[in-house]
């Protein structure tokens, strides 16, 4: 509580300050507090910024009493592989993945709150954010823990919030959700989350029931807690192996992890791959995307950046981030090495040239290739 002291300070007498410490009547005025008392009063950035709201969605497993159906057993069992994706998506040529032009379910999604990078205190803590166009996020069903009810697709949606598309589906008790949206599924397909369902795109299975060879999407890190993994636009993993207690699954970013059984995930590779080849075209598609302007470090002054000052461009100090760390320096701990991870990602230039096979701890083809080169020669 401000005292009169405070007051005092800022050159205002005791009086004075009773008068604004006590609350006015209805009739008069409220008093207007000077400059000098507002800088020794409001001390902090916290005292007049309220709470902010994150756009944080909980999402409720709920039960309708739909009377549920024993489900027979899996008629297709065998690896979901690329190849066989790419057979069903030459049999849909003339079918493409047509996105939805009209208006989003109000009820399941809502209007984002935008902070412009400022956390509740109004300090920025993420730069370059500001602007942009109202969008409205979805609440995407990323646990498919509806098990055994079947679902139809009814449309597919673009979601301003990421970069795949979603599917709205509707079971058979009525319920409407968001799920993400496979890339060979189309409006009309049925598909289940099940222990007893195909493997087919779009369908939700435990990795103890999917084969091995088998692409997914929306992996699970720990039984029940929802898929975390591969959700982008175009990603997709592969079942490697498996053994009593953990599948051994390759990433997009070559990285290959052990994930328990129990995790469930979804058959098939995320919708929307051609994002990436994505042409802005002009400055504008970047603040309508809520993105503001970047400032090269060697424009500013060596006060507020490192590599700032000097004349010119030329600059012999090694690149570092506004807060000084190296942008090559590792973060991980290596005091608390992961036994989950088998082989860590690879470098684009080797994992372009050679896969796998090119990491730093197993080198022989890159000298095979360079021993056939050489023979060549």
């Amino acid at each position: 509580m401000l005292t009169s002291r405070s007051f005092r300070l800022a050159g205002t007498s005791a009086r004075a300050a009773a008068s604004l410490l006590t609350p006015s009547s209805a009739s008069l005025p409220a008093p207007c507090p000077s400059a000098a008392w507002r800088c020794h009063s409001v001390r902090h950035a916290h005292i007049y910024a309220p709470n902010i709201k994150r756009n944080h969605a909980p999402f409720i497993d709920f039960e309708t009493g739909f009377p549920k159906k024993p489900l027979p057993q899996p008629h297709v069992v065998n690896a979901f592989t690329m190849a066989k994706q790419t057979k069903i998506l030459r049999l849909l040529e003339g079918n493409p993945q047509r996105l939805f032009q009209g208006r989003v379910m109000e009820k399941l999604s809502w209007r984002r709150l935008k902070h412009s990078g400022r956390n509740e205190t109004g300090q920025i803590t993420t730069r370059h954010r500001g602007g942009g166009h109202p969008m409205r996020i979805r609440f995407v069903d990323f646990k498919r823990a509806r098990r055994d009810i079947y679902c139809t697709v009814l449309r597919i949606e673009h979601s301003p919030d990421r970069g795949a598309h979603v599917a709205l589906v509707q079971y058979e008790d009525g319920v409407l959700s968001y799920i993400i949206a496979p890339r060979a599924i189309r409006p009309g397909d049925r598909l289940l989350s099940s222990e007893n369902a195909n493997i087919g795109p779009g369908n939700c299975l435990p990795l103890r029931k999917i084969p091995v060879g088998t692409i997914i999407h929306n992996l699970e890190i720990r039984p029940g807690c929802g898929g975390q993994f591969i959700r982008a636009a175009g990603a997709c993993a592969t079942i490697l192996s498996k053994d009593d207690q953990h599948a051994t699954i390759k990433l997009m970013s070559t990285e290959i992890r052990k994930f328990p059984l129990d995790c469930w995930a979804t058959v098939g590779q995320v919708s929307n791959v051609l994002r990436s080849m994505t042409i802005l075209g002009k400055a504008g598609t970047n603040r309508h995307l809520g993105r503001r302007p970047e400032v090269r470090g060697v424009a500013m002054n060596p006060s507020n950046h490192p590599h700032g000052g000097g004349n010119g461009a030329e600059n012999h100090k090694p690149r570092k981030s506004l807060w000084g760390v190296c942008i090559w320096e590792k973060t991980r701990c290596p005091k608390r090495p992961s036994s989950l991870i088998v082989r860590r990602p690879l470098c684009g230039r080797l994992n372009m040239r050679y896969g796998i096979a090119g990491g730093r701890g197993d080198r022989s083809a890159y000298w095979a290739q360079c021993r056939k080169r050489n023979a060549a020669r």
